[in-house]
């Protein structure tokens, strides 16, 4: 005598319930030790659930991830450069092909991310260069406990990469980007403000973590019809006067001598090279003298009043937008 037709029906949802929870516990099994960097099981995982449900979700690009860290990982360990820096460079190339396969899925990257840098950390600690502020090739420690999310740390190994390479957007980039993270984004704008008068295209802008600057930078592209890396050179003037960046004080004689000596220097270039990027430069420049005004008047070869006129000669519209800002800030006090 068979079953009737709700008891069989009941039976047949059971039966299907148990293959999908099967189906997801060999799915989501094959996921958990991608994200653990147990890349050789997650790579027969994947096999076994195409193998098994052939029809089933589509595990491709996680089966591809899995190959090239597998690959990857093997190529380090191997390769005559260190190991901590070429995990780096590893990272680097991974989260270009993530995204050239279209696989940058961002809780299926940060899963491994998190268990990557975790072993690069370890494997600095392995070499004994955590208190070494850069690797080999002079990537700073400090990149490797962003990525980590150690921000503590990342901020005290930055800072003394500076001494040592002062001049070096990348360092107060990442500074930027520790302090963001480590939830004083103004106090951020302090060390990216210093990273664009360095060179804004050297900052590493894949990682950049203040939104609304790069919601600015973006902004800029499109109504000026202008590339990034114009765009990058302008943007912390527009970023000025909107009040993103606090006044750039200047508190040694010398340092703004320098400071000075490079204005004038990129001011006799600009009549021969008409460059976007380098009146940008200017621009920029001449907002920071400006702000120490009472102190540039001790440095020789150079106005006040043409500074000025510079700025309004470069970008008229940006200029006009610099006084309104200027004045709005001095009535305020």
């Amino acid at each position: 005598m068979g079953l009737c037709k709700p008891m069989a029906e009941r039976i047949e949802a059971i039966e299907q319930l148990s293959l999908f929870q099967e189906e997801n516990i060999l799915l989501n099994g094959a996921i958990q030790d991608l994200h653990a960097l147990r890349l050789e099981e997650a790579k027969k995982a994947f096999h076994e659930y195409q193998d098994i449900y052939p029809n089933g979700e589509s595990v491709d690009d996680k089966l591809k991830l899995s190959i090239f860290l597998l690959d990857g990982l093997a190529k380090v360990s191997s390769a005559a450069f260190g190991e901590p820096e070429g995990l780096c460079h590893l990272w680097e190339d991974f989260e270009n092909y993530s995204k050239s396969i279209g696989a940058d899925d961002g809780h299926l990257i940060t899963g491994i991310k998190k268990s990557f840098f975790k072993n690069v950390v370890d494997t600095i600690n392995r070499y004994e260069l955590a208190g070494a502020p850069f690797l080999a090739d002079q990537m700073p420690t400090g990149y490797v406990y962003i990525q980590a999310g150690d921000y503590d740390r990342a901020i005290t190994s930055l800072h003394a990469c500076l001494p040592l390479s002062s001049a070096n957007a990348h360092i107060y980039g990442y500074l930027g980007d520790a302090y963001v993270l480590s939830g004083d984004p103004l106090y951020a704008r302090k060390f990216y403000l210093e990273a664009f008068l360095i060179d804004p295209i050297a900052i590493n802008w894949r990682h950049f973590k203040d939104r609304e600057l790069i919601a600015l930078k973006e902004q800029i592209q499109e109504d000026q019809g202008i590339d990034h890396a114009i765009a990058a050179h302008w943007l912390p003037s527009y970023a000025y006067v909107r009040g993103m960046f606090k006044p750039k004080a200047i508190r040694q004689l010398e340092v703004l001598k320098t400071f000075v000596d490079d204005f004038l220097q990129i001011n006799k270039t600009i009549p021969s090279d008409s460059s976007r990027d380098l009146k940008a430069r200017l621009f920029l420049k001449a907002i920071i003298l400006c702000d120490n005004e009472a102190f540039l008047r001790m440095v020789k070869g150079i106005d006040y009043a043409d500074i000025r006129r510079q700025m309004r000669e470069i970008n008229e519209h940006l200029f006009s937008d610099y006084m309104r800002h200027i004045e709005a800030r001095n009535h305020k006090r």
